[in-house]
Order: C-alpha cells, then structure tokens, then sequence
C-alpha cells in the first residue's frame, strides 16, 4: 500500500539527500497502519515537493527519548541526540507527544514513476 504523509522541509530534504534514513512519526492511526514494504509518499510541506520511500523495517518505541536513544544520530540525519531532541520538540509538543508512542520507519527511496495503489480514508 501507499499512504502519503506531510514532512516538514527540514527532514524532507534529509531524507531526499540520503543523510537520513529513518522518517520519525507519532505512532497514531495512520503510522498504525503502515506495513513492511509499504511506500511512503512524503510530500515536503513547504512546497509540496514529494519522493516515494519503502519501508524496510518499523521501530515502535514508548516515546521520542527512547527512539533517539535506541537509533544513532547519524541514521536520523544528525549528529547528536540533543539536536534531535530540540527538533522534534519543535515539531511535536510535549503534550502530542504524551498522547502516541513514537514510530521510526527505515526508508529506502525508490522511482517515484513507480505505480502504487493509493489506500482511501475510507479503506483505514
């Protein structure tokens, strides 16, 4: 299946130039549906600018600190854990944060020309 998600700017072009392998989500309704091997169409929230990525493995950690402690810095696109922390309080208040575990998919990118299916609302 294909799910599209939002990425702020930042992280998109870390994941479109390589230096991130792995995309960090709030563990919510949708992350819970993503599979192994799904594609994930991260559309670049500035300018909508979008890649296709696979998912080769999935992470589910009790929160953020606990994901960041597990992964290396250099695998999230950074190097050291307290810059990651700073953005992804930027990006999650503590309190959204409260309310989901934290997810970590390991992407690969691949052709965007390549067709996937598109899963509906509905279909979740």
């Amino acid at each position: 299946m294909k799910y599209s998600l939002p990425v702020h700017e930042f992280s998109f072009n870390k994941i479109k130039n390589g230096t991130r392998k792995v995309g960090v989500h709030l563990f919510d309704k949708q992350a819970q549906q993503i599979k192994i091997h799904d594609i994930l169409e991260l559309c670049n929230t500035s300018n909508k600018e979008k890649i296709c990525c696979e998912v080769l493995g999935i992470a589910i950690f009790d929160n953020f600190n606990d994901l960041v402690d597990a992964l290396t810095p250099q695998a999230l696109g950074y190097t050291n854990k307290k810059e990651i922390m700073l953005r992804l309080e930027r990006i999650y208040p503590v309190n959204v944060q409260k309310s989901c575990n934290a997810a970590g998919f390991f992407l690969k990118k691949i052709d965007e020309n390549v067709n996937f299916n598109v899963r509906s609302e509905m279909e979740r």
